[in-house]
């Protein structure tokens, strides 16, 4: 494979896990300002984006976890799949 091939199957997928990552990180922000049921814009536009990943980590997180740590967990996870690329690209 060349050079530029590998590269950007490396950065494409590192693009998106950060991507989510932060928008992750800024809707945590977010719920210390927000009530969970505000009709504000970048609300419901953080809520719209990050509730899929976050339904995806309460099905692989025990019930015993509040859902306020879910978030903390599901930015935690991502941290770990930037890295687990990272090593699997080098």
């Amino acid at each position: 494979m060349n050079e530029g091939a590998s590269f950007w199957l490396f950065q494409i997928p590192n693009m998106i896990l950060a991507a989510a990552m932060y928008t992750l990180v800024g809707r945590y922000i977010l719920s210390l300002l927000f009530p969970h049921d505000s009709d504000k814009t970048i609300w419901r536009a953080f809520r719209g984006v990050t509730d899929p990943i976050l339904k995806f980590v309460r099905t692989a997180t025990p019930a015993v976890v509040p859902n306020g740590l879910v978030m903390v967990l599901a930015i935690f996870w991502m941290l770990l799949l930037r890295i687990a690329l990272l090593i699997a690209a080098v």
